[in-house]
């Protein structure tokens, strides 16, 4: 598996918080069955790349030789998780995957989507960028109502789902939500999000049985393995029709700030 959403380096954001987690995070990936790992600390505002690039650089080349020394089979990407804002800058070393200029995982806020983000987008990807949302499945917006996903995948954004939320890791609404993203081929990547080795390991192996056991193994390998490896190379994704997200059950009781306190956890 290819996992492109993680938090592995040591002392960056509110990932692992030193050599020693890092190094058994990357065990536990492994164990898991994950191959390929991107590294996607956070980026809160422009203003954080003059503060924090240089040492996720050093931070990374360290990681990799401490991986090679202690024989640990994971291969690493680098990008960052970008906070969105309007005037995002893609320019820099760790903007876009592999500093391919191509993709960039975006985040947006857990309370609903910003204003103007269409526009935003549309010029980006006219300009051949292409926008990777994070964990969709978990921002109070889409849940409210899930067919903004299909509006930005018809215009050419990408989505990334996190490790749990079909599960239940999140509660019953994101779990009803992350179905139905997946019944609608809205989902093209999957991410483990891990921060640490605890609540949030950097694991997917069972999302992969899952995807696999209920939507098929040409579904699963496309979305955890041949996705991922076309976008980290910056080369086209080239994904099905997307369809209009059907009703999703169980959100009779979807209370967003109940949610938004068990995203906090």
């Amino acid at each position: 598996m290819i996992d492109l959403h993680s938090h592995l380096l040591p002392g960056i954001d509110d990932g692992a918080e030193n050599w020693d987690e890092s190094m058994e995070m990357a065990r536990q990936a492994v164990a898991d069955g994950t191959t390929e790992i991107q590294i996607t600390h956070h980026i809160l505002d422009n203003s954080q790349y003059q503060k924090l690039e240089a040492q996720i650089l050093e931070k990374f080349a360290e990681m990799r030789r401490r991986l090679q020394a202690e024989k640990i089979n994971l291969k690493l990407h680098l990008a960052c998780e970008i906070y969105y804002q309007p005037d995002m800058e893609l320019a820099h070393q760790i903007s876009t995957f592999n500093h391919n200029g191509r993709y960039f995982l975006v985040e947006f806020p857990m309370q609903g989507i910003p204003r103007g983000v269409d526009d935003i987008f549309f010029q980006l990807i006219l300009d051949g960028k292409t926008p990777v949302i994070a964990h969709p499945e978990r921002n109070v917006g889409i849940l409210r109502n899930p067919s903004r996903a299909y509006e930005f995948a018809q215009r050419g954004a990408l989505f990334q789902m996190n490790a749990g939320s079909l599960t239940g890791k999140y509660g019953d609404g994101v779990a009803a939500l992350a179905t139905a993203l997946m019944n609608s081929r809205l989902i093209h990547f999957f991410g483990s999000d891990g921060h640490n080795t605890r609540s949030r390991k950097v694991c997917m192996g069972e999302d992969y049985k899952l995807v696999r056991d209920l939507w098929g193994d040409r579904v699963a390998n496309r979305i955890f393995f041949e996705n991922p490896r076309l976008a980290l190379a910056g080369e086209e994704v080239k994904v099905p029709e997307p369809q209009p997200v059907e009703a999703v059950k169980k959100r009779k009781s979807f209370n967003p700030l109940q949610l938004l306190r068990k995203l906090a956890s």
